[in-house]
């Protein structure tokens, strides 16, 4: 960096044997001392003791950070020593609940069918709405690897399942900069009147039109929502903060 008068935009760390610990803490406090920011750092680790020492040594502020986490490494923390601003990424199964609730940033993505349960996800939803957490919060994504029922994600919620014919916003994605067109969906909002509105419906599109397939697919759904006799089952959840 001195030799070329530049900045790391974007750091990828494969740590992983035959870097020590002593070696990685040293490089931890190196990262820490930097005055240029980091844009993105994207981390694979080998085992959880490598894992450990870097996210609890790891302490300076960044825009995106993505964790390949492929060995449930993730399941130990707790809570970020580090200021995540725009991004956070998770491809691995295993999260923390008080993880998510200590997040403040723009954008959640966790992708590895992660093992986060209905009630888990209403207390971080309630949390939410409640003003409590996450407050900077846009677009929460995950996946779940078991299915779970929305209505009991949405218990005390006070959301409500919309008509896609009658019902559309434009999303901005401020991270990337893209607008998505929501049709209809599950609104609900926070104590302020911010609303969020859940594409369980998959009725995401660029264009104007409803297909008459998602049509269909909202009258049928808003019988199982009706009913104290259906499980509306789901593993996907794409929720928008506006």
């Amino acid at each position: 960096m001195d030799v070329f008068d530049c900045s790391f935009g974007v750091i990828d760390l494969d740590i992983k044997p035959p870097l020590t610990d002593d070696g990685l803490i040293l490089f931890v406090n190196w990262l820490n001392e930097m005055k240029t920011e980091l844009r993105t750092v994207t981390i694979e680790a080998g085992n959880l003791e490598t894992f450990e020492i870097f996210m609890n040594g790891f302490r300076k502020s960044i825009g995106f950070l993505l964790v390949n986490d492929t060995c449930y490494h993730f399941d130990h923390i707790k809570r970020l020593n580090l200021e995540v601003k725009f991004l956070f990424c998770l491809f691995g199964p295993y999260i923390h609940l008080d993880l998510l609730l200590s997040l403040d940033c723009k954008k959640i993505i966790a992708e590895g069918e992660i093992n986060l349960t209905a009630v888990e996800l209403n207390v971080f939803l309630r949390s939410w709405q409640e003003g409590k957490t996450n407050r900077k919060l846009e677009i929460f994504q995950v996946k779940t690897d078991e299915e779970e029922d929305i209505k009991e994600v949405l218990r005390g919620c006070g959301a409500e399942i919309m008509d896609p014919r009658t019902t559309k916003l434009k999303f901005w994605d401020s991270v990337y900069g893209w607008i998505t067109l929501i049709h209809g969906g599950i609104h609900f909002r926070r104590n302020d009147g911010r609303l969020a509105v859940i594409d369980i419906n998959k009725n995401s599109t660029y264009g104007e039109v409803v297909p008459e397939e998602n049509i269909q697919k909202y009258l049928r759904e808003r019988v199982t929502w009706n009913s104290e006799d259906f499980r509306w089952a789901e593993r996907r959840f794409n929720i928008y903060f506006f």
